[in-house]
């Protein structure tokens, strides 16, 4: 074991003492550097909370958006199949009214007699021109008021025919009416829950962008706290490695000291040895050693 000079030893004592200190200021600094850490996990963990919450948030809207889109599809069916029935109602109006000007026309004959009447007449005259004898000139006349009757018993026949037409077409317009108010019913119906639905998809979406706002002010403080925790580290990192510098130094310190102490301790020996040899007294072996190691016996 050897001893250290005064002045070493106040070197090495002063180097230590800065060990010491620099120890405790990286405590506090990895004290200060685990309290950042921390502070940003926790900003982290709040923003990624956040961040769930907006993914089902916007789950819930985009499952709005389907609705509401549903309902416009079938709003755009309903509309598209109330305009085909609209188009129908008009061309059957537009047909109702040619049969009514049709019966118009056969009203203007001014038949004046029910069909029951003519077609007893009919069958009076027919009988009369097959029983009784008649001139030729009496048998034309009757053929011709046949003729007339008949003609007018077929307008009767027209009309009847026609007016049944107009009862169809009639209820053929007011069905289509019912259908299309049906229709214009269920398409408010529906755009009342679209906009329910977009109403709430919307508030959802704004949602989304408040929490987003916040999680977002969340990440800038989890980075802000971070790059603070790592300056932080960095000057621990610094501190530790001149820690370690100054250790080293003490190390070189002591191995400059031992080694100096080593060949003082040599020189004393040798110089102890060349007295010995001069006086002939008898040499120890390290004596001997050493004398023979620099060539002087």
């Amino acid at each position: 074991m050897f001893e250290i000079s005064k002045h070493e030893g106040l070197v090495i004592e002063n180097l230590e003492q800065q060990i010491t200190r620099l120890l405790s200021e990286l405590s506090a600094l990895k004290a200060e550097r685990d309290k950042f850490n921390e502070e940003a996990k926790m900003w982290a963990e709040k923003r990624d909370e956040l961040q769930e919450e907006i993914r089902k948030i916007r789950q819930e809207a985009k499952n709005l958006k389907d609705k509401r889109d549903s309902l416009h599809n079938e709003i755009k069916f309903l509309k598209t199949m109330r305009e085909e029935r609209l188009k129908k109602r008009s061309e059957t109006l537009e047909l109702l009214k040619s049969q009514r000007q049709k019966i118009k026309g056969m009203l203007a004959t001014k038949i004046g007699r029910s069909s029951k009447f003519l077609e007893d007449e009919i069958a009076r005259i027919d009988w009369k021109i097959q029983t009784e004898l008649h001139s030729l000139e009496e048998e034309r006349k009757l053929v011709d008021q046949v003729k007339t009757l008949e003609a007018q018993l077929q307008a009767h026949k027209q009309i009847e025919h026609t007016n049944t037409e107009l009862d169809k077409l009639k209820k053929e317009i007011q069905m289509l009416k019912d259908e299309i108010q049906t229709d214009s019913s269920k398409i408010h119906e529906l755009a009342e829950k679209s906009q329910k639905f977009h109403e709430n998809m919307m508030e959802k979406l704004e949602k989304a962008k408040d929490f987003q706002t916040k999680a977002d002010e969340m990440h800038r403080k989890y980075v802000e706290t971070k790059e603070k925790a790592n300056a932080v580290h960095l000057k621990c990192a610094e501190m530790s490695e001149q820690i370690k510098n100054l250790r080293t130094a003490i190390k070189q310190k002591e191995e400059e000291e031992r080694k100096k102490q080593q060949l003082d301790l040599k020189k004393k020996i040798e110089n102890d040895a060349l007295e010995k040899l001069k006086k002939g007294k008898k040499l120890s072996f390290d004596e001997f050693k050493i004398l023979a190691e620099q060539g002087k016996i």
